[in-house]
């Protein structure tokens, strides 16, 4: 494959870490949302939130906690009223998750790499 540059190649392992870090901003955001409000059924969906934000951000499990981070982002997709951020949003999460999901942890995380 021809690349614009190629001597930035070598970074590519690190582009896993960086969505690992996004969606845990993104999940912590939600988490910070969800516990402002005052109903018990937003903070229930905020410690899920909070579970899988600490599990991506510190790359243990990360493939589990991509998997329930994309049931968390599909039910923020299914009910407008729980979703903390706007729907592209919401939509870019999913993505960040399934591309988690397919590709693993990469550096910096405690799972073994694929």
């Amino acid at each position: 494959m021809l690349s614009v540059f190629p001597s930035l190649l070598f970074l590519a392992p690190f582009s896993a870490f960086l969505i690992r870090v996004a969606l845990a901003l993104v999940l912590l955001y939600a988490v910070n949302k969800h516990w402002l409000r005052a109903e018990t059924k937003f903070k229930i969906f905020g410690v899920i939130e909070l579970v899988a934000a600490i599990s991506i951000g510190a790359g243990a499990l990360t493939q589990v906690g991509s998997s329930v981070s994309a049931l968390i982002v599909i039910a923020w997709l299914a009910r407008s009223e729980i979703r903390p951020i706007s729907f592209i949003a919401t939509l870019l999460s999913l993505v960040l998750c399934v591309s988690l999901i397919l590709t693993g942890a990469g550096p910096f995380a405690f799972d073994l790499p694929l």
